[in-house]
């Protein structure tokens, strides 16, 4: 009849919530740039380099922060693997500094669905952890 401490595995997916929006929170900023800049003077301040960074360095952040200690719980590779995949594209993407096109709107997609779906499984392991088998 005590109070109920959330524990760490419950934690985590509020964190996992949060990296999945991070994530799409950039696909659609890498969207908008790529369809307003040629239309609109003020899309070229969202499409300045530091802002693609910035995104970036937030998702590895919290990326990092949710899926390392998921890994050493569930010991659940996926997330890992989509994580480090979505973020490798991002990365080269910026690194070659392609331009806003059909090509990097269908790579930062294809990112952003890697870095969401790995936060998704990185959830649900940790989920059937909390739970236990006789649970589900």
């Amino acid at each position: 009849m005590g109070i109920s401490v959330p524990t760490t595995s419950h934690a985590r997916p509020s964190l996992d919530m949060v990296g999945a929006s991070a994530s799409l929170a950039c696909a659609v900023h890498c969207a908008v740039v790529a369809l307003l800049l040629g239309g609109a003077p003020a899309a070229a301040l969202l499409a300045a380099p530091w802002i693609d960074w910035a995104f970036l360095a937030t998702s590895v952040v919290i990326g990092l922060t949710a899926l390392i200690p998921g890994y050493r719980r569930h010991r659940l590779r996926t997330p890992l693997v989509l994580f480090a995949s979505g973020i490798a594209m991002l990365v080269t993407l910026r690194s070659l500094r392609v331009g806003p096109s059909v090509f990097e709107m269908v790579i930062v997609i294809v990112a952003a669905a890697c870095l969401v779906l790995a936060h998704w499984r990185n959830r649900g392991a940790l989920h059937r952890c909390a739970c236990g088998p006789a649970h589900h």
